[in-house]
């Protein structure tokens, strides 16, 4: 395993360093940004290690679901602030990250493949969250999109008798997929682009590469269902509140 210490992080920021002195000399705008989140990123990151060290120590069963519903709850107030035209967005979020992680962590569960303790559900439930927490807000975004975009057609559906659902499935459907787009190109270039994020991070710390490959597809199919089901709920939950139960449209 790679011996890391503060002084690594350190040299590391002159990578950081690097990026800023170009994002300046190219005037992208972004060297501010790339500043602050270089602090802010060490502080967030360094407190969080602290602490799962200290809730790792305790393996205390709802000091694991409470750190977990934390997440939640700032993964989808973070969700929430970029769909700004979904009327409680950020709840809408949180019943999709919840449902996601609930479904796809209690089959994990119930079937064995990991075990109830702090080192499996806290890392694999921050990638589910994280996951979640994007296709949510994609698919928001893109729901209304689309559909205040095609009000015109969607209104002469509903005039001609069509049924709230038939007028906005095409849009309900691109959305979804919008979501989970990430998912699908993982797919289509996991192992051939690039090594994920589990996969490598096992290598480094000096596991098989098969076993790393393994784990990753565990993980991979883990992420996908969460993405599918939360996509689904936010979709859902979130096209419900544009139509009135006459079959009008309302924006």
């Amino acid at each position: 395993m790679i011996d890391i210490g503060f002084l690594e992080v350190a040299i590391a920021i002159c990578l950081m360093i690097l990026a800023i002195i170009l994002a300046r000399w190219q005037r992208t705008g972004t060297e501010k940004e790339l500043a602050i989140g270089t602090v802010r990123s060490f502080v967030q990151l360094v407190a969080v290690g602290y602490a799962l060290e200290f809730i790792f120590g305790m393996e205390n069963f709802f000091a694991i679901i409470g750190t977990m519903v934390v997440m939640m709850m700032v993964g989808a107030y973070t969700a929430g602030k970029r769909a700004v035209n979904i009327k409680n967005g950020s709840v809408i979020s949180f019943i999709a990250i919840f449902t996601g992680s609930l479904v796809t962590l209690g089959l994990m569960l119930g079937l064995g493949i990991i075990k109830a303790k702090a080192q499996y559900m806290i890392p694999l439930g921050g990638m589910i969250i994280g996951n979640s927490m994007n296709c949510s807000a994609l698919v928001m975004e893109r729901l209304y999109s689309d559909i205040s975009g095609n009000k015109l057609a969607i209104e002469t559906s509903l005039s001609l008798g069509k049924s709230w659902q038939d007028a906005s499935r095409t849009y309900f459907q691109r959305a979804i997929k919008a979501g989970m787009m990430h998912m699908l190109n993982f797919f289509k270039t996991v192992g051939l682009v690039a090594l994920p994020g589990a996969m490598t991070g096992m290598i480094l710390a000096g596991a098989s590469p098969l076993k790393a490959v393994l784990i990753q597809i565990i993980v991979g199919y883990m992420l996908t269902a969460a993405v599918t089901v939360a996509g689904i709920v936010a979709a859902q939950l979130a096209i419900r509140q544009m139509f009135t139960t006459h079959h009008q449209l309302k924006l």
